[in-house]
């Protein structure tokens, strides 16, 4: 089921935001007021990937590791550019 295009949303949520960089999708990071740290996720059918984060997908765990490494060092990076 085809929801949306390309789309682009923000969020706080390190866990979904890596599964979102597994699925392929692009991951900018975001220092926001207050200096709260926030990523935009961009791509095609964000929204149906979201609801498969939270269908509890099985994907190879090894591979989504690398994802979340990377999306902690983005935010460890920008907090020590504050």
């Amino acid at each position: 089921m085809e929801k949306d295009t390309e789309k682009s949303k923000e969020f706080t949520d390190t866990l979904l935001t890596a599964y979102l960089d597994f699925r392929g999708f692009t991951v900018k990071p975001k220092i926001n007021p207050y200096k709260k740290i926030s990523f935009i996720v961009s791509g095609d059918l964000l929204d149906n990937a979201i609801e498969d984060f939270y269908t509890n997908p099985k994907i190879p765990i090894l591979s989504f590791c690398g994802s979340y490494k990377k999306i902690r060092s983005m935010l460890f990076n920008l907090r020590e550019q504050r």
